[in-house]
């Protein structure tokens, strides 16, 4: 089209700088209706480009609305914040559309439902919020001959009935009788124990019997723990529970170690331990959890059995990484 209007042009302004070639140039009515064939093509053409270019504008000015949208919900693409669970642990702070968020129980509980929830990009979580559940180690009524279960945190006790003993009740206590020996009425081995008693041996180890003489017949006691002694049984010793059942006659009394008291006996327990209700088990201290530790702020504190340990924990340094504790350690 530029090409005819130049071809035109040029022509009109030759014909008219050389007249002489006159019988070879068009007359001026084929020029100008030449030329108003032209104008309308550049009409034509214009009115085309004019469209065009409002139409440019016009994708212009939607990209631009999009990207400031886009940019705005990037701004506020955040999903609500999420409560650790009672009795647990929410891991992961972020809250962006993908980011994931992790669930922990402290020791004793059960996590019940999702162990993850994921931001949508509906900018809600996926699934239902979990919770953490009591674990009940009396479930499975581990207590044996009629002793009562006792839930504790991770673990559990038994009361034992009378005459029975061990950490579920397993085993019975031996019953000591009473020893009867037949004495004069004139001297009562009571009386006996408290003269022959040598004081050296006197003490909560040694005791004298406790005698009653019912028509000539003396019969001597024990208090319970002690066991009848001596040529007249006029002395009560102190029964070594520890050593008895540590000999396997009736299963250990403790979990640990025995401690001999006079008429009885108590259970102790190593350092980092504590005893538990049974008054026979031992319990590890969670110096993590009762904050009886050392470790800075910097440190994770780690429980092990009978102490604890501070772990310096560095993540590699990776650009736009995000790392989430997922390990209850």
């Amino acid at each position: 089209m530029f090409a005819s209007a130049v071809i035109v042009t040029t022509l009109l302004c030759f014909c008219s700088l050389h007249p002489a070639f006159g019988q070879d140039c068009p007359s001026r009515q084929e020029i100008q209706g030449s030329l108003k064939q032209v104008q309308k093509l550049l009409s034509a053409h214009e009115a085309s480009y004019l469209q065009s270019l409002r139409n440019l504008k016009k994708k212009i000015n939607l990209l631009q609305s999009a990207a400031g949208k886009q940019t705005t919900k990037a701004i506020n693409s955040t999903c609500p914040k999420l409560d650790a669970p009672l009795n647990g642990r929410k891991l992961g702070k972020s809250h962006g559309v993908g980011h994931e968020v992790h669930f922990l129980c402290d020791p004793g509980y059960e996590l019940v439902g999702a162990e993850s929830r994921v931001c949508q990009e509906s900018l809600t979580w996926s699934g239902q919020q979990p919770a953490c559940r009591d674990i009940n180690e009396c479930a499975s009524s581990p207590c044996t001959n009629g002793g009562t279960c006792v839930d504790e945190l991770n673990q559990f006790s038994c009361i034992c009935a009378k005459g029975w003993a061990g950490v579920t009740c397993q085993s019975p206590v031996p019953t000591f009788f009473v020893t009867m020996t037949n004495t004069s009425a004139a001297t009562s081995p009571a009386t006996a124990a408290a003269s022959t008693l040598p004081a050296a041996t006197a003490g909560p180890f040694v005791r004298p019997s406790r005698c009653t003489t019912v028509q000539g017949t003396t019969h001597c006691t024990c208090e319970p723990g002690y066991t009848i002694s001596g040529r007249d049984s006029n002395i009560c010793t102190d029964i070594d529970e520890c050593e008895l059942f540590h000999n396997g006659q009736a299963g250990r009394l403790c979990l640990h170690a025995c401690v001999n008291t006079a008429g009885g006996y108590r259970c102790s327990c190593p350092a980092g331990y504590n005893v538990t209700r049974d008054g026979r088990s031992c319990k590890d201290i969670d110096e993590c959890a009762t904050r009886q530790n050392n470790c800075t702020k910097d440190q994770m504190c780690i429980n092990t059995y009978g102490a604890f340990q501070c772990v310096r924990v560095d993540c590699p340094k990776i650009p736009n990484a995000t790392y989430v504790k997922t390990s209850p350690m």
